[in-house]
């Protein structure tokens, strides 16, 4: 197992949700050691979190107990693996997956992750995904997969982030794009459920 990063929660996150209401719930889907829930924590959102990993679920657990108490740590970030992630009972009105390594054992699990990732979302929901990016065939220098907590086997393409919508009745807001952060190439789409009730 590598190390725990040490890098702070990703700018291109924080400057999405700068427009969202701290009333909003949120769900930190795939929590690694905590970095995120932190900062959603401290900026006044209702925040739960999971992570297949136990580790990262303890980790989290730390963090979160400096800000609420024992009960409530440990009643919002829970562990659960892809398959368990219909268990949840909760809606959420945001999901941020930006550190989605350990949910995407194959290139196949993104298909499933989007897919619960809608059953969680409340209709008109947003979705907030980064997956490791693969270097563009023409420039590959200067980029490396993501290192720290997450040890990474899959990289991804733009169009990995394309093709799944349609079959996850999901209405893509952007084309998904490459973000570099923290020494690291990665891919970043926003997605939003879409029902026949929801404005869109």
């Amino acid at each position: 197992m590598r190390p725990w990063p040490t890098d702070t929660p990703s700018d291109t996150l924080l400057r999405t949700l700068a427009s969202v209401p701290v009333s909003t719930p949120i769900l930190n889907l795939g929590c690694g050691p905590g970095h995120h829930a932190e900062a959603l924590l401290r900026l006044g959102f209702p925040m739960h979190a999971t992570d297949p990993r136990p580790q990262a679920v303890e980790a989290t657990r730390a963090v979160v107990r400096e800000l609420v108490d024992e009960e409530t740590a440990h009643s919002c970030v829970r562990k659960a693996s892809l398959q368990e992630l219909d268990t949840l009972e909760a809606t959420f009105d945001w999901i941020i997956a930006d550190r989605t390594e350990a949910y995407l054992d194959t290139p196949a699990d993104l298909d499933a992750l989007l897919a619960h990732a809608r059953s969680l979302l409340a209709p008109g929901g947003w979705l907030y995904l980064t997956v490791p990016a693969r270097p563009p065939a023409d420039d590959g220098e200067g980029e490396r997969p993501g290192e720290g907590f997450d040890d990474v086997a899959n990289l991804f393409a733009p169009a990995d982030l394309q093709t799944p919508t349609a079959n996850n009745n999901f209405l893509e807001s952007q084309s998904p794009d490459r973000v570099h952060e923290h020494g690291e190439a990665r891919l970043h789409g926003l997605y939003r459920r879409v029902t026949p009730t929801a404005p869109v």
